[in-house]
């Protein structure tokens, strides 16, 4: 199963796979910080209001179901 992390690039995880998961606040934004076992870190910023912006609060609680 794939969780995916940001609409407009259509980036997808495996949750078995992810190491560990922070919501982080970066120059007054609030940003998803995904990292994954490999080494590999991904942040999608929170911007729910914008047509393919993403709720990355939706995508850490998916993220937790599945692990």
């Amino acid at each position: 199963m794939l969780i995916e992390l940001c609409k407009r690039t259509r980036l997808a995880v495996n949750p078995d796979d992810v190491s560990s998961v922070f919501l982080v606040s970066s120059n007054g934004y609030r940003e998803l910080e995904v990292k994954m076992r490999t080494g590999d870190a991904y942040r999608v910023r929170h911007q729910p209001e914008c047509l393919d912006g993403d709720d990355i609060y939706q995508v850490h609680k998916q993220l937790m179901e599945a692990q």
